[in-house]
């Protein structure tokens, strides 16, 4: 759901069956994935290379959280953080907003409150937390943490979340149907401060 508020495009998504001991899938490249519980296929971030790696079992570029700090500590890597145009800034948020947002759901269903940031042991917030180095400020995790947790509480997609989780749990896939689950995106959300 805030993949698609954020106007990344979702070409579907998928969960294991209840009770399973393992599960694979493919994910948008068509590559096998193994080793998890559920994939959201998405569009992938673009950004210049020097900022990214090529994760093979995920077929898609995401911000290295072992290598991309020594890219941007030198000469070379702060430019390129400030070339980022502001779509571009919008883009990396959106993909944060939208990482945290399987986690915070998560939270949310059981009744929790809603904790990502320090949450390093579950790999979409890392990642997420990888993308906020992208950003400038330093704060970009929190106030993505904070977009997520409030959308998420907006009963109208909450609504679709359950519609979404309901039909998952039914089926275990959505793909070609998925736009008829998901909000419209909008414009120039996620916001910065």
């Amino acid at each position: 759901m805030a993949f698609a508020l954020g106007g990344v495009n979702v070409f579907g998504v998928a969960v294991a069956p209840a009770g399973a001991q393992s599960w694979r899938t493919t994910n948008s490249n068509g590559r096998t994935c193994s080793d998890l519980w559920g994939l959201c296929r998405k569009a992938e971030l673009i950004l210049p290379r020097q900022l990214l790696r090529w994760l093979m079992n995920e077929g898609g570029l995401h911000a290295d959280g072992k290598g991309h700090e020594a890219v941007l500590a030198t000469a070379e890597g702060q430019a390129l953080l400030e070339s980022l145009t502001q779509q571009q800034q919008r883009e990396i948020l959106a993909q944060i907003v939208g990482l945290l947002a399987g986690p915070a759901a998560e939270q949310i269903f059981r009744g929790e409150e809603v904790r990502l940031c320090g949450s390093s042991d579950l790999e979409d917030v890392s990642r997420a937390a990888a993308l906020s180095a992208l950003l400038p400020g330093g704060a970009a995790l929190a106030h993505a943490a904070v977009l997520t947790a409030e959308v998420l509480r907006r009963p109208e997609l909450w609504a679709k979340v359950a519609r979404l989780a309901d039909e998952l749990e039914r089926s275990g896939e959505v793909d070609q149907r998925i736009k008829v689950f998901l909000p419209a995106a909008v414009q120039d959300w996620p916001h910065f401060p």
